[in-house]
């Protein structure tokens, strides 16, 4: 996965036209995504890329733009559970 087809799958999940983004692109300022739709697109996420939710709790920080989802994305991408 590169971060183009991440972005694309972003704003599939998001339910909006893509349009073109950086890693620097803050979530709510520049694309107007609200806390609900955050968490929304945070469990979309997880569940699309099947990783544990639990990883974007752990990560919180990085939330706020596009680069950081998409680093919690490619971290979920080697996560291992312990069982």
């Amino acid at each position: 996965m590169n971060f183009n087809d991440f972005c694309t799958t972003m704003f599939d999940l998001l339910e909006r036209e893509p349009i073109i983004v950086s890693e620097n692109t803050v979530l709510r300022d520049d694309l107007d995504v609200d806390s609900l739709q955050m968490v929304n697109l945070a469990t979309s996420l997880a569940d699309h890329y099947l990783i544990p939710f639990s990883l974007f709790i752990e990560k919180a920080d990085k939330i706020g733009t596009v680069g950081g989802l998409f680093e919690i994305v490619k971290e979920g991408a080697t996560y291992e559970v312990i069982q």
